[in-house]
C-alpha cells in the first residue's frame, strides 16, 4: 500500500514574518544523536520490508512472568542468532537481531509462547497531511465548527491546560547548530538556524522531548509538527498570522517523526555520503508509544497523534490505554488512504475500543467526506481537513508554518528552518487538531474525564450523512460552540 507523505505548502507571494528572539539559547556542544548509523540504516529500510523496521521486535510478557521464564520465551528466537540486544521500553522489550531482519516470523514465533502477551515488529507510521499546490486561503474551518461563537463562551481553553503534540516536533528554541551534511559532492560543516513561531507565545511553548533524532532541544525539520500545532493552539487577536483553537492552552512538543532533513542529518553524522529518500521518512511505533506515555506522566490533558499506518500495533493500544486511564484525552487522525483501498489505520482504529480515545476524519468546506478520507466502524467523529477538489486552494487549511521554500529538498541542500509564512494543506492530520482544540476547552470547563470529553464532542456533533452513527462520518462534523455550551455555561 502507498503512504502518502506530508509536504507543507507554502502559499505564493504571501508575508515573510519578522522574527522576533523570544528565547535566547546557546548550545555548548551539539546534544548526541538517538539512533546509531545500524539503526539508522535499519530505519530507512523499514520502507522495503512492509513498514516496519528489520530486526525490531516488541514483546509484551504476561503479567507476573519471572525473569526466568521471560529468558525461557525469549530463546525461542535466540537460537541461531548473533548480536541480539534487548531494551526495556516501560514493560515492553524492545529486541533487536541484526542477523535476522524477519520480524514477523520472531513476533509470530514469540507469540506462541505461554509467557508472551504480545508480539509484534515495530512498525513505523506516517504523517496523514496532504500535499497540495500553493495558494492562499483563508481559515473557513474555524467557522464550520462554529468557533467564533464558541470563543464568546470559552476563550480559547487556559494555559493550565496542556495538549501534547506527538509528531515531527515544533521549535522550541532559538538556536543554529552545525551539523556535517553531505551538499552534493562533499560532507562540509552547516550551521543550520531554527527560531520559534512568532505566532505562538514561547510561554506557551514546554520544552518537550525528542525520541527520534538527538537529545537536545525539540525541533521541527520536517514542518508537519508546526502545521498540526498552529491549529491546535495558534495566538488568537494577536494582530498576526492566523487563529489557532485552544489559543491559550499550553504545547508539550514530543518529536517521533523523522522528515528527510531528519534523515539526512543523521547520515552526515553517520559519515553516510548521498541523498536521503524522502520515501524512507515515519514515526517508529518504540517512539510514538513512548511519548503518549510520556505525554500521560507528564500530566498532558490532551494528546495530539496526526500519523498512522495499516498495520494493528498491541504497544500503540496499550500506550493508549495508560494515556487514557492516566487522564489523557486523544485525538487521532484515521487515514488518508480512501482512494488506495481504504485500509484500517491505526492506531485510530482502537479509538472505538477505548473511551476516550477518538478516532477523527475529514470533510471539506462544503461539509462532505474529503475524498481521501478513511471510512469505516472505528470512524467517531469528522473535522475540517480540506479538498483542493472543492474550492482549489481556497479548500484547503491555512495556518503559519515554517516556509518550504527555505527546506524544499528539490531546491536547497542546506536548508534554515528559522523563517515562518502562510501555510495551505490538507489532511486527517490537519483535520485532527480541530477536536484536540475542542477537547482542551471542555478540559479548562471543568470536563476532567477523558471518556466525558469523548461523549461531549459527540453528543453535540452536527449530523452529517445517514442519520445517526455512520461509517464515513462517525458521530458527525465537531461542534465546538455546541460542545462548549453544553458542558459550560449551561448544564
Amino acid at each position: 500500500m502507498r503512504l502518502r507523505f506530508p509536504v507543507l505548502l507554502l502559499l505564493a507571494g504571501l508575508v515573510t514574518w519578522l522574527i522576533v528572539d523570544r528565547v535566547q539559547a546557546q548550545q555548548p556542544a551539539t546534544p548526541p544523536f538517538l539512533r546509531t548509523p545500524d539503526q539508522i540504516r535499519a530505519l530507512i529500510a523499514a520502507s522495503a520490508n512492509g513498514g516496519y523496521v528489520p530486526g525490531e521486535t516488541l514483546v509484551k510478557f504476561r503479567d507476573g512472568t519471572a525473569p526466568v521464564d521471560q529468558t525461557r520465551a525469549l530463546s525461542a528466537v535466540r537460537r541461531g542468532t548473533t548480536g541480539a540486544a534487548t531494551r526495556w521500553i516501560g514493560d515492553v522489550l524492545l529486541i533487536t537481531t541484526p542477523d535476522n531482519a524477519d520480524a514477523p516470523t520472531i513476533a509470530a514465533t514469540l507469540a506462541q509462547q505461554p509467557e508472551v502477551e504480545w508480539a509484534q515488529p515495530n512498525y513505523v507510521r506516517k504523517r496523514k497531511l496532504r500535499p497540495n499546490d500553493p495558494a492562499y486561503s483563508l481559515q473557513w474551518n474555524m467557522d464550520l465548527i462554529n468557533l467564533p461563537a464558541a470563543w464568546d463562551i470559552n476563550h480559547g481553553a487556559s494555559s493550565a491546560v496542556t495538549v501534547a503534540l506527538v509528531d515531527s516536533g515544533v521549535n522550541t528554541i532559538n538556536t543554529t547548530p552545525t551539523f556535517p551534511l553531505w551538499t552534493g559532492r562533499a560532507f562540509e560543516n552547516v550551521a543550520i538556524p531554527f527560531r520559534v513561531n512568532p505566532d505562538i507565545a514561547a510561554s506557551r511553548v514546554k520544552a518537550g522531548r525528542d525520541f527520534v533524532f538527538w537529545g537536545g532541544a525539540v525541533l521541527d525539520l520536517d514542518g508537519h509538527g508546526t502545521q498540526v500545532a498552529g491549529t491546535i493552539l495558534q495566538d488568537t487577536n494577536n494582530n498576526l498570522g492566523t487563529a489557532g483553537v485552544a489559543y491559550q492552552a499550553s504545547l508539550l512538543p514530543l518529536k517521533v517523526c523523522l522528515g528527510y532533513w531528519d534523515l539526512q542529518l543523521l547520515l552526515g553524522a553517520a559519515n553516510v555520503p548521498g541523498f536521503a529518500n524522502p520515501d524512507d521518512t515515519g514515526c517508529p511505533d518504540d517512539a510514538i508509544g513512548q511519548a503518549i506515555r510520556f505525554a500521560a506522566d507528564s500530566g498532558a490533558q490532551v494528546i495530539n497523534v496526526s500519523l498512522s499506518g495499516s498495520a494493528p500495533s498491541p504497544f500503540l493500544r496499550d500506550a493508549l490505554n495508560y494515556a487514557v486511564s492516566h487522564g489523557s484525552f486523544i485525538a487521532m487522525a484515521v487515514g488518508n488512504e480512501f482512494e488506495d483501498g481504504n485500509p484500517v489505520e491505526y492506531p485510530a482504529a482502537y479509538g472505538a475500543q477505548i473511551d476516550g480515545a477518538i478516532a477523527v476524519g475529514a470533510v471539506n468546506r462544503s461539509s462532505k467526506r474529503a475524498p481521501y478520507s478513511n471510512t469505516g466502524s472505528y470512524m467517531e467523529i469528522v473535522a475540517p481537513g480540506g479538498d483542493f477538489n472543492d474550492g482549489g486552494i481556497d479548500g484547503l487549511i491555512t495556518q503559519v508554518g515554517l516556509d518550504f521554500n527555505d527546506s524544499d529538498f528539490t531546491l536547497v541542500t542546506k536548508p534554515r528552518f528559522d523563517r515562518y509564512a502562510l501555510i495551505s494543506a490538507e489532511g486527517t492530520s490537519v483535520a485532527t487538531p480541530h477536536v484536540s482544540g475542542v477537547a482542551a476547552m471542555l478540559y479548562a470547563q471543568g470536563i476532567t474525564s477523558p471518556a466525558a470529553i469523548e461523549s461531549a464532542i459527540e453528543r453535540t456533533a452536527t449530523d452529517l450523512g445517514t442519520r445517526g452513527r455512520d461509517s464515513e462520518y462517525g458521530f458527525g462534523l465537531v461542534n465546538a460552540r455546541a460542545a462548549v455550551r453544553g458542558l459550560g455555561l449551561v448544564k
